[in-house]
Formats: structure tokens, sequence, C-alpha cells
């Protein structure tokens, strides 16, 4: 048959096939155009067969796409290349060279959460494919076409089981940009995370790095999703949806500052997107790459069309290149791998998992269709990838192949391998082929990275898994011919060439195919040296962090656990755990043994801070300054046992002895090796500053760099290398020939000749004043000033002081350095060290020299001058300390071989106000150089220095230590194709009570919220949900009703799921209905001076709107709620019968439960000891006896006349109430905290401990509730309970913590407080920053500061008050000073203000802290900076006394006469201030001690958690710092104020501080600002954040944002 024959015979058939007529079908069109499939295109090659008689591939009509060419290679033959194609040329074999390691990935696929859970399904033969999960694309049912074709078509695929659920709080993000996420772009910030734990790389370390972040993806199905239904749409899912930003987002997270590159080539996509890491780090366009895909079916659509198409398998399987191979299966899944170059990972010791040799990409071109593969390009891919990777291919021992099981594409797949891997094989040594497709189902963008961790993993365990699904040979392929075989069983992986080696190919459906070659990595990593002691019975230090303290304490807890079942190797645990995140909130334990190492980490999981532990909330701002001591540090054994731990100390201490050689011609090492030798004034100088040099070097090998230094004398030497001034060989050319003459001139003078040192207690000026030749030599601190001269002068002054009860104390030196003495020698050591560098320092160098001095990098002044003046002129140590402690330092390291400096820095500190300054030292005499060097580090880690523990500990082995505990919650859009939420929430029916109920079926609402948020708007139009709680998921089906009742300003609404005869709570919510009248007219008073009568708003503004309506609800649901919220309980958890002092009930509980019963059902005063001894049931009674006494008819006149009355004194207490100081245990302004309850009557011993937080009140009344008694106190011992009982308290617990408890658990509580515990992680509210965001809305922005002490919660009756599109965040506390928290505050104020307009304000301290942003702002905006526009000031309550305590030191015994009676009345703690300290060291000290004595000690000792001690500790730190402000400060700030003033202080501040007995009406504000507003509330400091005072608060800041942002 000719060719033209053959021709003919082709159009034929194609129009017998198609029903085309003749004259349509042309030779050179891809038979693809006319219609034929691809079983067409092999029927066709059957049918070929028969009528040439001549044996033929499947996909002959692939290969030949056209009849013409088809024709000519049936009757021709084939030939190499067809005419104008292409031919590759030959590939040298290290083309771009450079191979690049893998050294982590992390996955997430369908049935497995992680790698090792797919890597045993795998291993199993097992498959992760399913029907369609319960709930997936439930939004699409109210869409009746989309809803009938997800039922009629197969939408069976691989599914991962959670895809909404995602730990926004952990990546920064808020609730509403969570939802409004693409699933993809959360779940691949997670298993990134992940990836780069395995990888043994903390994420803060890629900060600011050449770290590329390369994904492919395709579907936008969230995207689709969300465009939908417009009313959803939130300018949040622009970026959360568009396919650009999802490599972006992992750049972003972890600022990560490579390329950034999202690849969308289908299927291909993240083969792709490896492809194009690898050759990134070959270029050095990054140096580290997160490299890979996900796929997320969040959408039907795709998945209806495959099924409609039929791509979509009928049996619901892949069964790659088996004989029954029938369509796809579509499945979820992600997957992220961490490169490197090789020659790095080996560098960095990286443990490397596999090793990418090589990778190529092509294009079909014009094949036979835009989605029909190119046999050719697949060959032609083959050929570059293995040619980039310098591998013959027939060494390759397994291909893991894009094997999606369909007719046509094994086959095609299969020949393109036999023509590359085939020729030179033997029958024993077949190309093994499998897909991971089997098991999971094609995950589309996704399946390369899968496809190569399956590789890894095989590698890594030594087999190769089985290709499940498989039925037999494929028949269009010709397995022996093509030296092919599929992998059946698991099978021992064969190494033919000696070493595994393996291929990757994915090929996307618009025609672009990647192929990857990976061997197992068999070479050696870099094997660092510990540079510590290690070994049985030496300490280790075990790093444990987390974004939060909660976090952190979760991280703690789980290290135990880990320990306590696994018992590791401690060294190779710490090692593991310096290869972590250093999270934000830090701590390290020390331990030698795991018993220690368990006792200290669980102390860190309850907020215990013990010896051997180091820990802080927060980074300090500023970083540690480096202060380098002088001559005296010497002893006889100094840094023998540095160079016998550390390799790296002493490879630089040889380095620097080289140099002393060359300039001494004597050896420091010799003189640290030989026992026998002393140390004098030249040799110890000279060896203090080598030892100095390398302890600076060896520490910033650990990360530890100063962010400031300071020199003392001679230690000015070792400061000025430090800072980057000059050279060690500089550095020690200056020692040695000071020293050296030093000791020259010592030793040539005579006995009578001979000069003394002395530290004497003398100010600058009484030395000036001392008659002789004595002279100041060196300024330490405060009443340490060291004076020199000749030696029987210094000697009599030391005899003298002594004798007058003075400190003083001589030195043991012979002559009198940095005074004239030293006058002689200055000529030679000028000539000695002439032609030094001073070099630009680096660092600030805070000078000793030059009084006063702070040289910022850049300056250049280390001359020989500056060496002159150093050795002659006095020593300025404490001006240098105290410029530092200005800067904002708060942490100081003595470098030095012994600590001498100390306790000058210590009397600095106290002097300068800065009492908690950390002050630290290197190397001790007598500690063990491992002990001392690991608590320097960890105190440095916990403050937020870098410290990489990698490089203390070295290399060695590593432990499987717990990884990132994610707490996740379910983030999802509300929108609803199509029919949208119109059908919400129901059918409606009114209940007999009035209660209001809705039926409607659970596939109609996207979520629970979605119900609550319609129900309530049903009810009450313009109601909004001001808070709510999901307690279970909302079901795919069934029928769900919903309950609205009408509430105290608002609306209850519960859902709940209908299961038969049963019922379920599924959500609940408050909705707020409150819309307060305007308040009247108030003018603004002018205020160029102190105010003295201002004008007082209306205080009855909103009072009403929260007042109690009979018509609304009854007595007990009222006293219900203000009992509950009073107390901090549930209202379901409040027994009824149970006294309220056996429930914690404490003084200024019962004085907030009488101010709201009082307001709210205006009635007479009641006695606060009547609350104490009833129970809520007596109360209830109480107040309906006392409602319905009021039933005369001029009870509306009364009631007018009472609250008049009350406007005079509304809270006023009756005679009999008991308001001694013994009945409050608060602390100072702002910081309140009953602790205990009344303890000091008998009738309360029983009492115990009360309830001290939400999750210890809510253990509390169930316990009560189900057992009938309360018990004695949270930490009492709990007595037995039947096994009825314990099931009962363990289902309530369970349900109201959202957290399983078990019966046994509570049989086995020692306490409540163990329980509360288990409770407490469902219900802690965290913080994302130092910003906690009460609501997040568009509108104007209010930024709400902490009390003292305490948390920005709250603000959360503000939050409800303010309007629904006010977003409002908590400023949550740091450490610091007032202006170096602000400082800390500015940035993320400016993120989330977003350019709007913002309010500050805060309640006391919190005052304080909005005016000095504010002020900070305004200075920033001076000097050009990005600010924020402050549209007014909130100050709630923040005040001076009239008249402020004087500032003497019997005022100041008094003082803290006061707060020892308050430690011990509310703590038990005997606290003795020792006064007579106070004449010495000052205030500052004494809080200083308190401090470290609340913070040290144990708090269960006394029968209080950390977190009270902690609370206090703050408190008394930040009412210091407001007791002493300088409002002056604040002069020129020029926004306007609104000052909310309460009637009084609380009493309990005021027995603690009674000058806040008397406050002026402006509360001292009217003296600075101008634009000043006073709002005057009812009842005491206290009752400030809480109704009614708090809506009065709302209702003026909702019409000063009206006014001053919204108009």
């Amino acid at each position: 048959m000719t060719v033209e024959e053959l021709r003919g015979w082709l159009r034929t058939w194609v129009a017998q096939t198609t029903g085309l007529s003749a004259e349509e079908i042309t030779d050179t069109k891809p038979l693809e155009n006319f219609g034929l499939s691809s079983r067409d295109a092999v029927v066709l090659s059957g049918e070929l067969e028969n009528l040439l008689g001549i044996k033929l591939e499947p996909t002959v009509a692939y290969e030949y796409p056209t009849i013409a060419q088809l024709a000519e290679r049936l009757v021709n033959g084939a030939t190499h290349s067809l005419p104008g194609e292409a031919v590759s040329a030959p590939r040298p074999a290290a083309l771009a060279g450079g191979d690049i390691a893998v050294i982590g990935y992390a996955g997430r696929f369908p049935g497995a959460k992680n790698v090792a859970e797919f890597w045993k399904m795998l291993v199993e033969g097992r498959p992760g494919t399913g029907p369609l999960p319960v709930g997936r694309w439930s939004e699409y049912s109210s869409d009746p076409i989309t809803s009938e074709k997800i039922e009629q078509q197969n939408t069976d695929g691989g599914y991962i089981d959670d895809i909404a659920s995602f730990d926004a709080e952990f990546f920064g993000l808020s609730p509403l940009e969570a939802a409004n996420m693409d699933p993809q772009q959360r779940i691949l910030l997670e298993v990134a995370w992940e990836a780069l734990e395995d990888a043994g790389v903390p994420a803060n370390q890629l900060r600011g790095t050449a770290t590329g972040v390369y994904m492919g993806s395709t579907n936008n199905d969230y995207g689709m999703l969300i465009t939908a239904d417009p009313a959803e749409m939130h300018p949040y899912a622009m970026t959360g949806t568009s396919s650009a930003i999802i490599a972006n987002r992992l750049s972003y997270a972890f600022d990560l500052r490579g390329p950034s590159l999202n690849v969308d080539t289908a299927c291909s996509a993240s083969l792709v997107a490896v492809n194009q890491a690898v050759k990134d780090l070959r270029v050095g366009a990054a140096d580290v790459a997160l490299a890979g895909g996900v796929n997320i079916l969040a959408s039907p659509h795709a998945s209806i069309g495959f099924s409609e198409l039929g791509v979509t398998s009928p049996t619901s399987a892949i069964h790659a290149f088996s004989d029954d191979a029938d369509g796809i299966v579509r499945a979820d899944a992600a997957g992220v791998l961490v490169l490197k170059r090789l020659e790095d990972a080996e560098r960095d010791g990286d443990t490397i998992a596999a090793v990418i040799k090589g990778s190529a990409v092509n294009s079909d071109g014009h094949s036979n269709g835009l989605t029909a593969p190119n046999p050719d390009a697949q060959v032609d891919v083959l050929e570059r990838a293995y040619a980039d990777a310098g591998i013959r291919p027939q060494d390759v021992d397994y291909v893991e192949a894009h094997g999606t099981g369909t007719i046509l594409g094994d086959p095609i797949e299969a020949t393109a391998l036999g023509r590359v891997l085939g020729p030179g094989r033997h029958a024993a040594t077949p190309t093994l082929l499998g897909s991971a497709k089997t098991n999971i189902g094609h995950s589309e963008s996704a399946a390369g990275v899968v496809g190569l961790i399956k590789v890894i993993e095989g590698m890594r365990h030594g087999v190769i898994p089985p290709n499940i699904n498989y039925a037999g040979p494929n028949r269009y392929i010709d397995f022996d011919a093509e030296h092919l075989e599929v992998v059946e069983d698991p099978r021992e992986w064969p190494e033919y060439s000696g070493q595994k080696i393996a291929g990757v190919s994915g090929f996307g459906f618009g025609g672009t195919n990647a192929h990857v070659v990976l061997t197992d990595y068999r070479g050696l990593t870099h094997q660092a040296a510990p540079q510590v002691a290690v070994g049985e019975g030496q300490p280790v230090a075990l790093p444990v962090s987390g974004l939060l303290p909660s976090r952190r304490a979760t991280a703690a807890a789980d290290l135990a656990e880990y320990i306590e079942a696994e018992n590791p190797n401690l060294l190779s645990l710490a090692r593991t755990l310096a290869r972590r995140n250093h999270g934000r909130s830090r701590a390290v334990v020390m331990a030698s043994s795991s018993e220690e190492a368990i006792k200290r980490l669980r102390q860190v999981s309850e907020g215990t801070v013990s010896v051997g532990i180091a820990a802080a909330d927060s980074p300090s701002v500023h970083g540690p300054v480096f202060m380098y001591s002088g001559f005296g540090s010497q002893h006889r054994k100094m840094a023998k046992d540095m160079i016998e731990m550390s390799p790296l100390f002493k490879e630089r201490l040889v380095e620097l002895d080289a140099l002393v050689q060359r300039e001494s011609g004597w050896s420091i090492l010799e003189l640290v090796h030989d026992d026998s030798q002393t140390y004098n004034t030249e040799t110890a100088q000279v060896a203090i500053t080598g030892i100095q040099i390398a302890l600076t070097d060896l520490l910033a090998t650990f990360g530890v760099r100063p962010a400031g230094v300071i020199g003392m004398s001679m230690g000015e030497i070792g400061a000025a290398y430090a800072s980057g001034g000059i050279s060690a060989e500089d550095a020690m050319l200056i020692a040695c020939h000071r020293a050296r003459l030093m000791g020259e001139g010592e030793a040539s003078l005579p006995d009578d000749q001979q000069g003394a040192m002395a530290v004497v207690e003398l100010s600058a000026e009484e030395i000036d004043a001392l008659p002789g030749n004595i002279e100041p030599a060196v300024y330490t601190g405060p009443g340490m000033t060291t004076v020199g001269g000749p030696r029987e002068e210094v000697l009599a002054l030391v005899e003298k002081l002594d004798g007058e009860g003075k400190f003083a104390r001589a030195l043991n030196v012979k002559a009198a350095g940095h005074t004239s003495a030293v006058d002689p020698l200055l000529g030679e050591l000028y000539a000695e060290i002439a032609g030094i560098e001073a070099r630009p320092l680096h660092t600030t160098l805070f000078s000793s020299v030059d009084r006063g001095k702070a040289y910022r990098p850049g300056t250049v002044l280390h001359d020989e001058d500056y060496w002159i003046r150093m050795t002659r002129h006095s020593v300025y140590l404490q001006d240098a300390t105290e410029s530092a402690f200005d800067a904002g330092h708060t942490q100081i390291v003595e470098i030095s071989p012994n600590p001498i400096a100390l306790m000058g820095l210590m009397s600095t500190a106290f002097a300068a106000g800065k009492a908690d300054a950390q002050l630290l030292y290197s190397l001790k005499r007598k500690v063990d150089p491992t002990e001392s060097l690991l608590d320097l580090l960890a105190k440095l880690y916990a403050a937020g220095v870098p410290v990489d523990y990698t490089k203390v500990f070295g290399s060695g082995a590593l432990v499987a230590a717990p990884s990132t505990h994610f707490r996740r919650q379910r983030f999802w859009t509300n929108a609803r194709p199509s029919a949208g939420i119109s059908g919400l929430p129901g059918a409606r029916v009114t209940l007999p009570e009035g209660a209001v109920a809705f039926s409607t079926n659970a596939d109609q609402a996207p979520s629970a919220l979605a119900i609550l948020e319609a129900a309530a708007e049903a009810v009450s139009p313009g109601a909004q949900i001001a808070a709510s709680e999901e307690h279970a998921d909302l079901p795919a089906k069934g029928e769900v009703t919903t309950i609205v009742r009408r509430t105290l300003g608002g609306l209850s609404v519960a859902v709940h799921y209908v299961d038969g005869a049963t019922t379920k709570l599924i959500a609940e919510g408050f909705a707020s209905t409150l819309n307060l009248a305007a308040p009247a007219a108030t003018p603004e008073p002018s205020l160029p001076q102190a105010v003295t009568a201002p004008q007082f708003a209306d205080p009855e503004v909103g009072v009403d709107a929260v007042r109690w309506d009979p018509e609304k609800e009854s007595v007990e649901e009222r006293l219900a709620l203000i009992v509950s919220e009073s107390m901090g309980y549930d209202v379901s958890d409040l027994p009824r019968e149970l006294p309220l002092i056996d429930l914690g009930l404490d003084s200024l509980m019962g004085m907030r439960i009488k101010n709201r019963v009082e307001n709210d059902f205006q009635i007479p005063p009641l006695q606060v000891q009547a609350l104490r001894d009833a129970s809520l049931a007596d109360v209830i009674t109480m107040v309906e006896e006392a409602v319905a006494e009021q039933t005369d008819p001029a009870a509306p006149a009364t009631g007018a006349a009472h609250t008049a009355d009350a406007h005079t004194a509304p809270f006023a207490l009756t005679e009999s109430d008991d308001t001694t100081p013994d009945a409050s245990t608060v602390s100072a302004k702002g910081g309140a905290d009953e602790l205990r309850g009344d303890n000091s009557g008998e009738e309360h011993e029983s009492v115990g401990v009360a309830p001290r937080d939400a999750s210890e009140r809510m253990v509390f009344g169930t316990w009560a509730t189900f057992t009938g008694k309360a018990a004695a106190g949270v930490t009492s011992a709990l007595p037995q309970v039947s096994d009825e009982v314990a099931e009962k308290i363990a289902e309530r617990l369970t349900e109201r913590a959202g957290i399983e408890v078990t019966a046994q658990q509570v049989q086995e509580a020692e306490a409540l407080e163990n329980l509360a515990d288990l409770v407490r992680e469902g219900l802690e509210t965290e913080v994302e920053g130092n910003i906690r965001v009460l609501r997040e809305a568009d509108g104007p922005a209010v930024f709400m500061f902490h009390p003292a002490g305490g948390t920005t919660v709250v603000y959360q009756p503000l939050t409800r008050r303010l309007p629904a599109d006010v977003a409002v965040y908590g400023v949550e506390r740091l450490e610091g000073s007032l202006e170096d928290r602000a400082a800390a505050y500015i940035e993320d104020i400016l993120h989330y203000a977003r350019g709007r307009k913002v309010v500050l304000g805060g309640w006391s301290f919190g005052g304080a802290l909005a005016y000095e942003v504010a002020y900070q702002l305004q200075e920033r905006a001076a000097r050009g900076e990005d600010t924020a526009e402050v549209a007014f000031i909130a100050l709630l309550d923040t005040t001076q006394p009239a008249h402020p305590a004087p500032k003497t030191l019997e005022e100041t015994k008094a003082r803290w006469g006061r707060y020892a009676a308050f430690a011990k009345k509310t703590y038990g703690l005997d606290f003795e201030p020792p006064y007579e300290m106070l004449e010495t060291v000052g205030e500052d000290a004494l809080m200083a001690m308190l401090a470290e004595f609340l913070s040290s000690t144990d708090a269960s000792e006394h029968g209080l958690s950390a977190g009270v001690l902690e609370h206090q500790r703050a408190s008394f730190v930040d009412n210091q710092i407001l007791g002493s402000l300088d409002m002056g400060r604040w002069a020129s700030v020029s926004v306007p104020v609104i000052l909310f003033r309460s009637e009084r202080m609380h009493d309990g501040a005021i027995e603690l501080e009674p000058a806040y007995a008397e406050i002026n009406p402006d509360g001292g504000w009217g003296v600075i600002v101008k634009d000043l507003e006073i709002v005057q509330l009812p009842g005491d400091h206290l009752a400030v954040p809480d109704e009614p005072a708090i809506g009065i608060v709302g209702k003026h800041m909702e019409d000063w944002i009206e006014e001053k942002i919204r108009k």
C-alpha cells in the first residue's frame, strides 16, 4: 500500500467514525480536530495492525497526529525525527551543575494527616480515597442545579478530612481575614511550617534571608465560592483567593526575601515549582527554597465536569498501568520540600533526606490537541532531566510515574520511559514503576510533590511501596520490550548502580511536562564540636517558646510528657529543640536529668519560675550591653576550664597568644597551664584582654552580639574590639604595651613611693574636697568611687572612713592608675601604639573615657589620643552605665574571667530607677563554665536574643521531639451560591413564654453563626451578634431549631440540632439591641489652667437601656446574669442553692452585685453582708420582695426621687455594710484582683482558695451543681464521688469547654485546679502579638491600653457598647518603662490602623499609655516618619492625687508598711520590709526586692497560682510608673481629650495610697490639655469598665467618633 492509498483509507475511516463528510477531512490537520477521542485512537491502531499486518504501538496516532504524518510513518518507516522537528543536542553531564539537598519535608494527604501516616498507608497498600465527606460542598445545597448534579455524578475522591480548620492566631491573622483566605493558603502555611521543623531550620532564622518560595497550585474553588455570593464578598478575599498570593503568603508570613512564585501548569505544577527552585538555588538567586504544591477541592464544578465527560473512574479508583484502567479520581493534597545547595547543607550539618541531581521541563508543543500528550516531548524531557543530573538512564531503579490510570495516557508514558530508560538494561534490572495516585487519587497541582515525598520516604526506608489497584499489565504496553515492571508488592530497593536512583514525572494537561531525578545521600555533613561540657550528668539547656505565654506553656507540657514517656537522651533533645523555631514568649530549662527536666518544664507550663528556669513573656525592646571590666577579675585558674571545654575558645586564644608572644615575649597559655606561676600587673591585664576577646567571639558564634558596649579602665580595649573600633591585633598590641609600661613603672618605685587605690563611699564632691594628693580614679556607681594616690594617704583615708562607719576597702595594687602617677609613661605608650588603625564602629559604645558620650555606629574614635585619655583620665563607669539605661537597655553582661563590677552596676541601676535591670556575668570563679555560660545564654534567649544553641551543643543525634501544637479553629466563608441564605432562619413559631423558635434544614445554612445572625435580625431588626460560641460543628443535613429569648440589652440565641428524639446544642450567642439616647448638650470647658468646676455630663445617659424590664425578663433571669457577670461564672454554671460565699464571693464581688442590683432594679440599698450569707435563690427572693413592695401608684415618683438621690450618692453603703480594710483585697489603681475572699472570720475558714479565673469558676460551679455541695476551695483535696456523679461532671465540662474530659480524670483529680487546668485551653482568649483583637471591623479603629497589671479583656463590655462597625483592639502588657512600651506598640498600632484615624484610650494606667503613644505618634509625624492620626484620647479615670504624697523617708516607710500588710493579708506572705535599707538603697531597690520575692516564690505554697502573683507584681510595677508620671512631658500633644471620672477612688487603692482619697475634678489633666471634656460616671474607680458606667462611656465615645471621625 502506497502512502497515498493509506491516506485515502485513513480519510474514509475518520469520516465513518466521526460522521463528517469526506470533504471536511484534510491530511494536515491533527486527528483530534475531527473529534476523535483517545479511545478512538487506540481502536485505530488496532485496525491499522489488521490492515497492514504489522505490530503498532497503541499511541502511534499521538506520535504522528496527522493523516499525512501517520501514512508516511506506516509506509516508509520511522525516522529519527520528522521533517521540521528540532533535534535535541546531547547535553554535558554537569550542565548548570550543582546538586540540591532535600533537608526537610511535610505534607497532608487523603487518609493521612502527615508524612508518617502517608508512608504507612503506602507500604501497607491501603487507599485513601472514598465517598464525598459529609459537609463538603454543602454551600451549594441551596442551588438546585448544582445539588442535583452532586447527587447524580460520581464525586468519590481523595479528600483531606478537615480543610476548614486553621490556627489563624499562630500566623498573625484575624478571624475575618482567615475566613476569606483560600484553604490552600492556610494549609500551605501550616505544612510549610511543619516542613521547616522537619528540616531543623528555625523559621525565625530565615527572616530577611534569600529564601525562595515556589508553589504549584491550580484550583481557585474557594474564590469561585465567595464570588458566587456578592453579599459575602470582603476585600480580604481579593488577596485571600488570588492564586498569585499562594507563594507570596508564605513569604510574607515568614518574612522571606527570595523569589516568590506561584506556578500553574496544572498537574505538573509542583514539579515545575521544584525545577524552578533547583535552578534558582544553582545560580544563587536563593539560598534556601520552600518548594511544593497544594490542591484542595473546595467546589464541585470541576469534579462534576470530569464525571460528565467520563474522565472520572466509574470504579472510583486509579488503576495505573493496569489492564482495567478506567479513568482518574480527583484528590486533595499538599506537600512542601525544604531545599538547599548540597554543599551548603553539608556545611551547615543538615540532615539530608535525598539529593536532587537534575530536572527538566518542556512543552508538548503543537500535539494532537491542546490537552493531548506528545510522546516525543515526553522522551525529550526525560533525556534532558538525566543529562542535567549526569546520571545514566539505565541506572535508574524506580520511576514514580504520572500514572493517571487512563487507557491511552499510561501507554504513552510507558513507551517514553522505555525509549529513554530501557536501552542497556537486562531482564533482571527493569525500571520499576508505581504511582501514589493509586492510593490517594490525582492531586493535580500537588501530585508531583506527593510523588517526590513518596520516593524520598522509600529511599529512607529502603522499600518501594506497591502500586495498588493493579489487575495485570495494560494490554497496550509491552513491558518486556520496554524493560518496565510495575511494583505489585512492597519491594526492597534494588540499587542497580550501588545507590538508590529514582525519577518522578508530572505532565500538565496543557502540555507542560516535568521530570525530577533523585538519589539517596551517602556523604558526610560537617560535624561541629560542642562548646560546653557534654556527657553524663552535665547540664543541658532546653529552649521552649511560643507566640504567647499560653503556647509556650503548652509546648513545655508537651515536652514534659514526651520526656516522661520516651526518656530520650537529653543532649539529643537539646540539639533537636535548638533547631526549632524560637517564638516571642520564651523559656529555657536547664537540667542534668530527665526528672529535673520534667519537673522544671511542668513549672514552665504552670507559669512558675524557679532555679534552673529563665523565662520572659515578651522580648526586650533593646538588646544586651556588654560591659568589659578592668583589672581585678583575674584569678589563678582563669580560662583553664574554658580551654579544655570549648575548641573555638581555645582556637581563638591560641591566635591571640601568638600576638602576645610576638609583642611581649611571653605566653598567656603557658601561664594558664602552669599553676606554679601567678599573674602580675602586666600578665593579668594582657590575659584578661585576650580572654575578653575570645569570649566575645565565642558568644558571637552562638548568635549573641551586643547592642551596645561599655569599657571599664583596661576593659575599654575589649569594648573597642567588640564595637568594631579596632582589630584584635591592635587590641592586643595596646594591651601588651600599656600593661608592660604600668608593670615596669610599678616595679621601679621604691616602697616609700608606691601608690595605692581604694574603693570608698564618697561622692565626687567629697573626694575633691579631700586634702593631700588623693585623686578620683574610677566612678563605679553611687557611693562607690575608686581613688588613688600615695600609699600612706590612701590607707589613712580608708582607716578614717572605716571609723566613721562608711564603706572603704583598699585594693591589692602598688600603683595608682588613672591618676597623675601614670603621667611619666604616657609618651612611651603613645610611641608604642602609633600607627594603630581606628575603624568605624558597628556597635554603639557608651564611653567611660569621654564622660557622658555615646558613640553611634559609623563613628571613628579609637586613635592614639583616645588610649592616652583612657590610661590617664578617670573612668566614668557610672555615667556610661546611666547612658545605657537611658537608651533603654535593661540587660548588662560583664565580660570577664570573674565579675567585679556588678555591685557598682547595681547601685547605678537603683539610682537610675532601673531596679528591674538584669546584671549578668559570663564567667565566674569557682563556677563551672558550662553552668555559667548556659545560664547567661538562657537569660539572653528569654529576653529575645537570637541564641543559636546548635553551635553550643554541636552536632549529634536528634530525637523525634513534639512538634508545634496548632490550635485550630474553623474558618469558612458564609457565601451561599445561588439561593444565598435567604431561607434563614427558617419557619417561625412564637412560644407561650414569649420566646421565638425557628426551624430549618442544616444544609440551608453555611454556618451556625449565619443562623444566629439571621434569627437575631428576624426577631429584632438591627440586632447585632455581640458574642457567640460554637459547641459543635453544624451537621451537613438534618433539622435545626433556633430559640431566641429576650434578655438584658438584647437577645439570647441558641441553635440546636434535632436528632430524633434528642437535641444537641450547636451554638449560642448574644445579640445586642441597645440604642442609647443622645446625650444632653455639654459645653466644652476652656482649660488653660487646672479645672476646679467642670461641666459634668448627665450621668444617666444610657443607664435606662440596661435597667431591668419586667416585660422582657424575670427577676431570676436578670439576677442570675448580674451575679454570673460579677463573679465570673457562666449563668449555667451557677448553682442556685449554694451560699455565694462558698462560690468564692469576696467584698469586691459583693459590692459589684449590690451596685448592679440597686441600679438595674431601682430598689433601696442592700446590705453587702446579706449578700455574702445568701444563696442565689435567697437573693432572688429578697429582690422579688423589694420589687413587689414598690406597687403603690406613686412608685414612679419614688423611683425618680431615688434616682436623684442615687445621683448624689448612688452606691453609698449603709452603716452595717462591712467596709473595713480587711474586707477588700485589691491592688492599687486599676489592678483589682480579689484573690481569696474574706478570710478574717472563722466561718470562712472552710472556703480555702476561691476560684481565681473563668476555668476555675466553671469547674467550681459544676462540682457544686452535681454534688450538691461546694468544694472547700480550688486547691483543697476533693472528696470521692460516685461514678454516676463523676460522669455527669465530665459530660458537663466537656460540653462547656469543648475539650474532652473523662469521668476517670474527674475521679483522679486531687483538687479542682487540676480539672481547671484541663478545661482552661478551651476557654482561653488569645492575643495576636501585642494586640488582642476584641472586634475586627472596617470602621474607625479604637485602641484601648491595658490597665495596671491587667489585660484588655476588661474592655469587652465597652466593645459591645460601641457601634458594630468600630474596630476595637486591646493593647496588651509589655515590660519596661512607659516610653519603651509605647515605642514597642507603635508598629502594631500602625499595622492594625491601616491608614484609619484612631482613638487611643485606657482605664487607669492604660490612659497614661494612650497619652504616651499619642505623644510618640506626634513626634514621628514631626520627623516625617509613618504615623497615625489620633482623633481623640479617651481617659477612663486616669488621674493623679490632688496632693501627692511627699517624697520623704517617713512616707516611704509608711507606704511599705501598708504594702507589707497588704501582702500578708492578700497572699498570706510574711514580707517584712527591711526599713534600714530604705536609707541606703532607696524605694526603687525595695520595689525590685518585692518583685523578685513575688516572682521567685513558689505560688502553690501559699494556695495561689503563679498567674495571680504575676498579676500583682505587674500591678506594682505599673502603678509605680503611674504614680510618678510627669504630665508636663505631654504638654505639646494637641489632641482632644475626653476624661471619664468616677466619683471616687476605690477603697483598696486608698488603703494602699491614702493620697488618692482626694483627686481634683480634672484628675490633674487641665494643666496640659486645652481641649478637655469631662464626663462624670456613677460609682468608684473599679465600677468604670462595668455597667452601668460603661454604657455612659460607650455612648460618649460613639458621639465623639461621629463628630471627630465620620463627619
